[in-house]
């Protein structure tokens, strides 16, 4: 599978699993956050956080064009950070959004996953 074939489809599940969570949410509010704010918060922040990892991917997965040597390794690093980051912002969203403790480790690193992805895709851009 290339590259740009696997952010395609990393995205593509992950915009499914957004709306999946949406779904979730909007079956079970009020209900799931028993009138705290900040779980409510935390739930929708992590829903987000999802979608945003999500449209990364897919527009890689659409645009993605790699440089040479030191550029493409680093463009491979950026992936490898981008296609986990869904994953590790779904668990967010399951295990730390219940909570509602300002303690989110799991939120932290999957937003600096995205932002160390997206970094890296930088200089490996095709030129």
């Amino acid at each position: 599978m290339t590259l740009r074939r696997l952010h395609f489809w990393v995205g593509l599940i992950g915009v499914t699993v957004f709306l999946a969570t949406g779904i979730y949410m909007r079956a079970g509010f009020p209900e799931l956050y028993g009138g705290n704010e900040v779980v409510r918060y935390h739930y929708r922040a992590n829903h987000i956080y999802i979608l945003l990892a999500s449209l990364l991917n897919l527009a890689l997965g659409c645009y993605l064009s790699l440089g040479v040597g030191w550029r493409k390794k680093a463009a491979m690093v950026g992936s490898t950070f981008l296609w986990l980051s869904p994953a590790v912002l779904v668990a967010a969203f399951v295990l730390e959004a219940p909570k509602g403790t300002p303690d989110r480790l799991l939120t932290l690193v999957g937003i600096f996953m995205v932002f160390i992805g997206a970094l890296y895709h930088v200089p490996g851009r095709n030129t």
